[in-house]
Protein backbone atom coordinates (compact mmCIF):
# COMPACT_ATOMS: atom_id res chain seq x y z
CA UNK A 1 0.00 0.00 0.00
CA UNK A 2 2.89 2.37 0.71
CA UNK A 3 4.13 1.78 -2.83
CA UNK A 4 0.70 2.76 -4.19
CA UNK A 5 0.82 6.04 -2.27
CA UNK A 6 4.24 6.83 -3.72
CA UNK A 7 2.98 6.10 -7.24
CA UNK A 8 -0.10 8.27 -6.78
CA UNK A 9 2.02 11.16 -5.57
CA UNK A 10 4.21 10.81 -8.67
CA UNK A 11 1.10 11.44 -10.78
CA UNK A 12 -0.22 14.21 -8.55
CA UNK A 13 0.47 15.97 -5.30
CA UNK A 14 -2.63 14.18 -4.05
CA UNK A 15 -4.30 15.06 -0.79
CA UNK A 16 -2.99 18.35 0.59
CA UNK A 17 -4.22 17.71 4.12
CA UNK A 18 -1.38 15.48 5.34
CA UNK A 19 -3.02 14.91 8.73
CA UNK A 20 -6.18 13.60 7.07
CA UNK A 21 -4.42 11.30 4.63
CA UNK A 22 -2.20 9.88 7.37
CA UNK A 23 -5.27 9.15 9.50
CA UNK A 24 -7.10 7.68 6.51
CA UNK A 25 -4.23 5.38 5.52
CA UNK A 26 -3.79 4.23 9.14
CA UNK A 27 -7.51 3.42 9.33
CA UNK A 28 -7.39 1.45 6.08
CA UNK A 29 -4.37 -0.54 7.21
CA UNK A 30 -5.53 -1.24 10.76
CA UNK A 31 -9.27 -1.72 10.42
CA UNK A 32 -10.11 -2.36 6.75
CA UNK A 33 -7.30 -4.30 5.11
CA UNK A 34 -7.04 -6.75 8.00
CA UNK A 35 -10.78 -7.44 8.14
CA UNK A 36 -12.10 -7.10 4.60
CA UNK A 37 -11.95 -10.81 3.74
CA UNK A 38 -13.84 -11.72 6.92
CA UNK A 39 -16.52 -9.12 6.15
CA UNK A 40 -16.84 -10.32 2.56
CA UNK A 41 -17.26 -13.92 3.66
CA UNK A 42 -19.88 -12.94 6.28
CA UNK A 43 -21.87 -10.83 3.81
CA UNK A 44 -24.81 -8.52 4.49
CA UNK A 45 -28.06 -9.05 6.36
CA UNK A 46 -31.27 -7.07 6.13
CA UNK A 47 -33.85 -6.12 8.75
CA UNK A 48 -36.56 -3.45 8.95
CA UNK A 49 -35.51 -1.81 5.64
CA UNK A 50 -31.93 -1.44 6.89
CA UNK A 51 -28.72 -3.18 5.92
CA UNK A 52 -26.80 -4.88 8.72
CA UNK A 53 -23.07 -5.10 8.12
CA UNK A 54 -20.78 -7.73 9.63
CA UNK A 55 -18.22 -6.78 12.28
CA UNK A 56 -16.14 -4.65 12.44
CA UNK A 57 -18.28 -2.30 10.32
CA UNK A 58 -19.42 -0.20 13.27
CA UNK A 59 -15.83 0.57 14.22
CA UNK A 60 -14.83 1.35 10.61
CA UNK A 61 -17.85 3.60 10.08
CA UNK A 62 -17.22 5.49 13.33
CA UNK A 63 -13.59 6.02 12.37
CA UNK A 64 -14.49 7.27 8.89
CA UNK A 65 -16.75 9.87 10.50
CA UNK A 66 -14.15 10.75 13.10
CA UNK A 67 -11.42 11.55 10.57
CA UNK A 68 -13.87 13.71 8.58
CA UNK A 69 -14.21 11.68 5.39
CA UNK A 70 -17.88 12.56 4.88
CA UNK A 71 -17.04 16.27 5.09
CA UNK A 72 -14.62 15.99 2.19
CA UNK A 73 -17.50 15.65 -0.27
CA UNK A 74 -19.42 18.74 0.98
CA UNK A 75 -18.39 22.34 0.15
CA UNK A 76 -17.15 24.71 2.86
CA UNK A 77 -20.23 26.89 2.36
CA UNK A 78 -22.33 24.03 3.72
CA UNK A 79 -20.07 23.15 6.63
CA UNK A 80 -17.86 20.63 4.85
CA UNK A 81 -14.25 20.52 3.73
CA UNK A 82 -14.68 19.67 0.06
CA UNK A 83 -11.53 18.12 -1.38
CA UNK A 84 -10.31 18.60 -4.95
CA UNK A 85 -11.28 16.05 -7.59
CA UNK A 86 -7.70 14.75 -7.64
CA UNK A 87 -7.76 14.33 -3.87
CA UNK A 88 -11.03 12.41 -4.01
CA UNK A 89 -9.53 10.24 -6.75
CA UNK A 90 -6.56 9.60 -4.43
CA UNK A 91 -9.01 8.43 -1.76
CA UNK A 92 -10.83 6.13 -4.20
CA UNK A 93 -7.65 4.38 -5.33
CA UNK A 94 -6.84 3.66 -1.70
CA UNK A 95 -10.34 2.28 -1.18
CA UNK A 96 -9.87 0.16 -4.30
CA UNK A 97 -6.68 -1.28 -2.84
CA UNK A 98 -8.23 -2.14 0.51
CA UNK A 99 -12.00 -2.59 -0.02
CA UNK A 100 -13.59 -1.77 -3.41
CA UNK A 101 -17.10 -2.12 -1.95
CA UNK A 102 -16.43 0.78 0.41
CA UNK A 103 -15.13 2.86 -2.48
CA UNK A 104 -18.29 2.29 -4.53
CA UNK A 105 -20.43 3.26 -1.51
CA UNK A 106 -18.67 6.62 -1.37
CA UNK A 107 -18.86 7.15 -5.13
CA UNK A 108 -22.65 6.78 -4.90
CA UNK A 109 -22.66 9.03 -1.84
CA UNK A 110 -20.61 11.76 -3.55
CA UNK A 111 -22.86 11.74 -6.61
CA UNK A 112 -25.88 12.30 -4.38
CA UNK A 113 -24.10 15.28 -2.81
CA UNK A 114 -23.39 16.74 -6.26
CA UNK A 115 -27.04 16.43 -7.29
CA UNK A 116 -28.30 18.03 -4.08
CA UNK A 117 -25.95 20.98 -4.68
CA UNK A 118 -27.93 21.64 -7.87
CA UNK A 119 -31.08 22.27 -5.82
CA UNK A 120 -32.64 25.72 -5.65
CA UNK A 121 -34.15 25.59 -2.16
CA UNK A 122 -31.37 26.69 0.20
CA UNK A 123 -33.16 25.41 3.29
CA UNK A 124 -33.47 21.93 1.82
CA UNK A 125 -29.85 21.92 0.66
CA UNK A 126 -28.51 22.97 4.05
CA UNK A 127 -30.63 20.41 5.89
CA UNK A 128 -29.75 17.48 3.62
CA UNK A 129 -26.08 18.38 3.21
CA UNK A 130 -25.69 18.71 6.97
CA UNK A 131 -26.88 15.10 7.30
CA UNK A 132 -24.56 13.88 4.54
CA UNK A 133 -21.69 15.86 6.05
CA UNK A 134 -22.14 14.24 9.46
CA UNK A 135 -22.28 10.64 8.31
CA UNK A 136 -25.60 9.80 6.66
CA UNK A 137 -25.08 8.06 3.33
CA UNK A 138 -26.64 9.23 0.08
CA UNK A 139 -27.55 7.31 -3.08
CA UNK A 140 -28.59 7.97 -6.65
CA UNK A 141 -31.43 5.98 -8.20
CA UNK A 142 -31.78 5.88 -11.98
CA UNK A 143 -32.06 2.28 -13.20
CA UNK A 144 -35.38 0.50 -13.73
CA UNK A 145 -36.25 -2.92 -15.07
CA UNK A 146 -36.93 -1.46 -18.52
CA UNK A 147 -34.68 1.59 -18.29
CA UNK A 148 -31.04 0.93 -17.73
CA UNK A 149 -28.90 2.16 -20.60
CA UNK A 150 -31.88 3.99 -22.10
CA UNK A 151 -32.65 6.48 -19.33
CA UNK A 152 -35.23 8.18 -21.55
CA UNK A 153 -37.43 5.09 -21.08
CA UNK A 154 -37.87 5.76 -17.34
CA UNK A 155 -41.46 5.12 -16.27
CA UNK A 156 -41.24 5.96 -12.56
CA UNK A 157 -43.95 8.61 -12.31
CA UNK A 158 -44.09 11.79 -10.25
CA UNK A 159 -47.30 13.70 -10.87
CA UNK A 160 -47.86 17.18 -9.45
CA UNK A 161 -50.69 17.74 -6.96
CA UNK A 162 -50.59 21.21 -5.44
CA UNK A 163 -47.42 21.63 -3.39
CA UNK A 164 -46.47 17.97 -3.72
CA UNK A 165 -45.39 15.40 -6.27
CA UNK A 166 -46.91 11.94 -5.92
CA UNK A 167 -44.28 9.24 -6.46
CA UNK A 168 -45.18 5.80 -7.82
CA UNK A 169 -42.57 3.43 -9.17
CA UNK A 170 -39.61 1.19 -8.61
CA UNK A 171 -35.84 1.44 -9.07
CA UNK A 172 -33.45 -1.51 -9.21
CA UNK A 173 -29.70 -2.19 -8.91
CA UNK A 174 -29.35 0.75 -6.53
CA UNK A 175 -26.00 1.04 -4.74
CA UNK A 176 -26.40 1.91 -1.04
CA UNK A 177 -30.02 0.69 -0.98
CA UNK A 178 -30.94 0.13 2.66
CA UNK A 179 -27.85 2.06 3.76
CA UNK A 180 -28.62 5.52 2.35
CA UNK A 181 -30.79 7.89 4.33
CA UNK A 182 -31.21 10.26 1.38
CA UNK A 183 -31.96 9.15 -2.20
CA UNK A 184 -31.61 11.32 -5.29
CA UNK A 185 -34.07 9.91 -7.80
CA UNK A 186 -34.54 10.42 -11.54
CA UNK A 187 -38.27 10.33 -12.29
CA UNK A 188 -40.70 11.08 -15.10
CA UNK A 189 -42.70 14.22 -14.28
CA UNK A 190 -44.50 14.65 -17.62
CA UNK A 191 -45.82 11.19 -18.41
CA UNK A 192 -44.07 11.08 -21.78
CA UNK A 193 -41.05 9.15 -22.99
CA UNK A 194 -37.90 11.20 -23.49
CA UNK A 195 -35.11 12.94 -21.64
CA UNK A 196 -37.03 16.23 -21.38
CA UNK A 197 -39.65 14.54 -19.21
CA UNK A 198 -37.16 13.62 -16.50
CA UNK A 199 -36.48 15.44 -13.23
CA UNK A 200 -34.37 14.76 -10.14
CA UNK A 201 -35.65 14.86 -6.56
CA UNK A 202 -34.03 14.35 -3.18
CA UNK A 203 -36.13 12.10 -0.92
CA UNK A 204 -35.37 10.99 2.63
CA UNK A 205 -35.91 7.38 3.58
CA UNK A 206 -38.38 8.18 6.37
CA UNK A 207 -41.11 9.07 3.86
CA UNK A 208 -44.36 7.08 4.02
CA UNK A 209 -44.81 4.56 1.21
CA UNK A 210 -41.09 3.88 0.75
CA UNK A 211 -39.83 0.29 0.71
CA UNK A 212 -36.44 -1.27 0.09
CA UNK A 213 -35.26 -4.84 -0.48
CA UNK A 214 -31.81 -6.23 -1.11
CA UNK A 215 -31.17 -8.09 -4.35
CA UNK A 216 -29.72 -11.64 -4.31
CA UNK A 217 -26.11 -11.97 -3.18
CA UNK A 218 -23.55 -10.88 -5.75
CA UNK A 219 -20.46 -12.83 -6.79
CA UNK A 220 -18.22 -9.89 -5.88
CA UNK A 221 -18.47 -6.54 -4.10
CA UNK A 222 -20.38 -8.50 -1.49
CA UNK A 223 -20.59 -5.80 1.19
CA UNK A 224 -21.83 -3.17 -1.28
CA UNK A 225 -25.58 -2.90 -0.55
CA UNK A 226 -27.40 -3.34 -3.86
CA UNK A 227 -31.16 -3.35 -3.88
CA UNK A 228 -34.59 -2.48 -5.15
CA UNK A 229 -36.44 0.59 -3.88
CA UNK A 230 -40.17 1.17 -4.28
CA UNK A 231 -42.35 4.26 -3.78
CA UNK A 232 -46.09 3.85 -3.55
CA UNK A 233 -48.25 6.98 -3.42
CA UNK A 234 -45.45 8.92 -1.69
CA UNK A 235 -46.04 12.66 -1.20
CA UNK A 236 -42.81 14.54 -1.93
CA UNK A 237 -42.74 18.33 -1.35
CA UNK A 238 -42.14 20.37 -4.50
CA UNK A 239 -39.12 21.98 -2.80
CA UNK A 240 -37.35 18.62 -3.10
CA UNK A 241 -37.00 19.11 -6.85
CA UNK A 242 -33.30 19.52 -7.73
CA UNK A 243 -32.67 21.94 -10.57
CA UNK A 244 -35.40 22.60 -13.12
CA UNK A 245 -38.22 20.26 -13.97
CA UNK A 246 -37.44 18.41 -17.18
CA UNK A 247 -33.69 19.00 -16.85
CA UNK A 248 -32.96 16.07 -14.57
CA UNK A 249 -31.26 13.85 -17.12
CA UNK A 250 -28.56 16.46 -17.78
CA UNK A 251 -27.90 16.80 -14.05
CA UNK A 252 -27.71 13.04 -13.59
CA UNK A 253 -25.36 12.57 -16.55
CA UNK A 254 -22.98 15.23 -15.23
CA UNK A 255 -22.85 13.50 -11.85
CA UNK A 256 -22.27 10.13 -13.52
CA UNK A 257 -19.36 11.53 -15.56
CA UNK A 258 -17.56 12.44 -12.34
CA UNK A 259 -18.45 9.11 -10.79
CA UNK A 260 -16.94 7.17 -13.71
CA UNK A 261 -13.48 8.59 -13.08
CA UNK A 262 -13.72 7.64 -9.41
CA UNK A 263 -14.83 4.11 -10.30
CA UNK A 264 -11.88 3.89 -12.68
CA UNK A 265 -9.69 4.89 -9.74
CA UNK A 266 -11.14 2.08 -7.62
CA UNK A 267 -10.30 -0.33 -10.45
CA UNK A 268 -6.70 0.96 -10.52
CA UNK A 269 -6.35 0.54 -6.75
CA UNK A 270 -7.81 -2.97 -6.89
CA UNK A 271 -5.44 -3.91 -9.73
CA UNK A 272 -2.51 -2.59 -7.71
CA UNK A 273 -3.52 -4.80 -4.78
CA UNK A 274 -3.70 -7.83 -7.06
CA UNK A 275 -0.28 -6.99 -8.49
CA UNK A 276 1.28 -6.66 -5.03
CA UNK A 277 -0.10 -10.06 -3.97
CA UNK A 278 1.15 -11.76 -7.13
CA UNK A 279 4.52 -10.04 -6.91
CA UNK A 280 5.11 -11.32 -3.38
CA UNK A 281 3.79 -14.78 -4.27
CA UNK A 282 6.08 -15.02 -7.31
CA UNK A 283 9.13 -14.04 -5.28
CA UNK A 284 8.49 -16.71 -2.67
CA UNK A 285 7.11 -19.52 -4.84
CA UNK A 286 9.92 -21.83 -5.95
CA UNK A 287 9.62 -24.11 -8.99
CA UNK A 288 12.50 -26.10 -10.47
CA UNK A 289 14.79 -24.66 -7.79
CA UNK A 290 14.08 -21.07 -8.81
CA UNK A 291 11.53 -18.44 -7.78
CA UNK A 292 8.77 -17.77 -10.30
CA UNK A 293 10.19 -14.31 -10.93
CA UNK A 294 13.20 -15.91 -12.66
CA UNK A 295 10.86 -17.25 -15.36
CA UNK A 296 10.71 -14.98 -18.37
CA UNK A 297 7.09 -15.95 -18.96
CA UNK A 298 6.08 -14.89 -15.43
CA UNK A 299 8.20 -11.73 -15.44
CA UNK A 300 6.71 -10.70 -18.80
CA UNK A 301 3.17 -11.24 -17.48
CA UNK A 302 3.97 -9.08 -14.46
CA UNK A 303 5.49 -6.40 -16.68
CA UNK A 304 2.27 -6.39 -18.69
CA UNK A 305 0.15 -6.09 -15.52
CA UNK A 306 2.19 -3.20 -14.18
CA UNK A 307 2.12 -1.33 -17.50
CA UNK A 308 -1.65 -1.75 -17.84
CA UNK A 309 -2.22 -0.37 -14.33
CA UNK A 310 -0.16 2.76 -14.94
CA UNK A 311 -1.70 3.28 -18.38
CA UNK A 312 -5.19 3.21 -16.81
CA UNK A 313 -4.08 5.59 -14.07
CA UNK A 314 -2.68 7.95 -16.69
CA UNK A 315 -6.06 8.03 -18.45
CA UNK A 316 -7.75 8.80 -15.13
CA UNK A 317 -5.50 11.79 -14.43
CA UNK A 318 -5.91 12.94 -18.03
CA UNK A 319 -9.69 12.90 -17.53
CA UNK A 320 -9.38 14.78 -14.22
CA UNK A 321 -7.44 17.52 -16.01
CA UNK A 322 -10.30 18.06 -18.47
CA UNK A 323 -12.42 19.64 -15.72
CA UNK A 324 -15.47 21.28 -17.24
CA UNK A 325 -14.18 21.18 -20.81
CA UNK A 326 -16.15 19.71 -23.69
CA UNK A 327 -13.82 16.68 -23.62
CA UNK A 328 -14.71 15.70 -20.04
CA UNK A 329 -17.51 13.23 -20.80
CA UNK A 330 -15.53 11.34 -23.42
CA UNK A 331 -12.39 11.34 -21.27
CA UNK A 332 -14.23 9.98 -18.22
CA UNK A 333 -15.73 7.16 -20.30
CA UNK A 334 -12.31 6.34 -21.76
CA UNK A 335 -10.88 6.11 -18.25
CA UNK A 336 -13.75 3.90 -17.06
CA UNK A 337 -13.60 1.66 -20.16
CA UNK A 338 -9.86 1.08 -20.01
CA UNK A 339 -9.65 0.71 -16.22
CA UNK A 340 -12.55 -1.78 -16.04
CA UNK A 341 -11.05 -3.92 -18.80
CA UNK A 342 -7.58 -3.54 -17.28
CA UNK A 343 -8.52 -4.78 -13.81
CA UNK A 344 -10.23 -7.86 -15.27
CA UNK A 345 -7.12 -8.57 -17.37
CA UNK A 346 -4.80 -8.08 -14.38
CA UNK A 347 -6.97 -10.37 -12.25
CA UNK A 348 -6.95 -13.04 -14.95
CA UNK A 349 -3.17 -12.89 -15.27
CA UNK A 350 -2.89 -13.07 -11.48
CA UNK A 351 -5.08 -16.17 -11.36
CA UNK A 352 -2.95 -17.82 -14.02
CA UNK A 353 0.28 -17.11 -12.15
CA UNK A 354 -1.04 -18.31 -8.79
CA UNK A 355 -2.54 -21.41 -10.37
CA UNK A 356 -4.92 -23.83 -8.64
CA UNK A 357 -4.66 -22.15 -5.24
CA UNK A 358 -6.51 -19.11 -6.58
CA UNK A 359 -9.53 -21.20 -7.53
CA UNK A 360 -10.61 -21.72 -3.92
CA UNK A 361 -13.08 -19.19 -2.54
CA UNK A 362 -11.05 -18.88 0.65
CA UNK A 363 -8.13 -17.50 -1.36
CA UNK A 364 -7.92 -13.71 -1.45
CA UNK A 365 -7.28 -13.79 -5.20
CA UNK A 366 -10.66 -15.43 -5.76
CA UNK A 367 -12.32 -12.64 -3.79
CA UNK A 368 -10.41 -9.88 -5.61
CA UNK A 369 -11.06 -11.31 -9.07
CA UNK A 370 -14.81 -11.37 -8.34
CA UNK A 371 -14.60 -7.70 -7.34
CA UNK A 372 -12.68 -6.99 -10.56
CA UNK A 373 -15.46 -8.47 -12.70
CA UNK A 374 -18.04 -6.37 -10.89
CA UNK A 375 -16.31 -3.09 -11.74
CA UNK A 376 -17.31 -3.38 -15.38
CA UNK A 377 -21.04 -3.22 -14.62
CA UNK A 378 -21.06 -0.01 -12.58
CA UNK A 379 -22.08 3.24 -14.34
CA UNK A 380 -22.42 1.49 -17.68
CA UNK A 381 -20.80 -1.59 -19.17
CA UNK A 382 -17.83 -1.39 -21.53
CA UNK A 383 -20.23 -1.37 -24.49
CA UNK A 384 -21.97 1.71 -23.07
CA UNK A 385 -18.62 3.47 -22.58
CA UNK A 386 -17.73 2.74 -26.21
CA UNK A 387 -21.06 4.19 -27.30
CA UNK A 388 -20.43 7.38 -25.32
CA UNK A 389 -16.84 7.69 -26.56
CA UNK A 390 -17.85 7.26 -30.21
CA UNK A 391 -20.67 9.79 -29.84
CA UNK A 392 -18.37 12.37 -28.24
CA UNK A 393 -15.65 11.64 -30.81
CA UNK A 394 -17.92 12.18 -33.79
CA UNK A 395 -19.41 15.30 -32.20
CA UNK A 396 -15.99 16.88 -31.60
CA UNK A 397 -14.92 16.27 -35.19
CA UNK A 398 -17.98 17.72 -36.93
Amino acid sequence: MDNLIRILRSFSEGEQDKKFIESFVALLKDKVLNNVQTMYEAGLKFKNRKVIFPPPWDSIYASLKEIGLFKRFVPVAYGGRRASEESIYFIMELFGYTCPSLGVMFVAHSRAVDLILAGKDEGLKRRLLSRLREGDFGAIAMTEEKAGTDASAIEFSARREGDYYIFDGEKIFISNAGLARIYTILVNTKGQKGGRSLSVFAVEDEIDGFRVALLPEKDGLTILPTGRITYENCRVPKENLLGDEGRGLLLALDAIDRGRIMLAGISCGLACRIFDIIFEYSRKRVQFDHPLTSSQDISFKMSEMYTQINAARGLCFHALKQGNSSFYRGASSQAKLFAAQMVISVAQLGLMIMGGRSYFKSNVMSLLSADARGMEYLEGTSSIQKMIISRELFRSHL
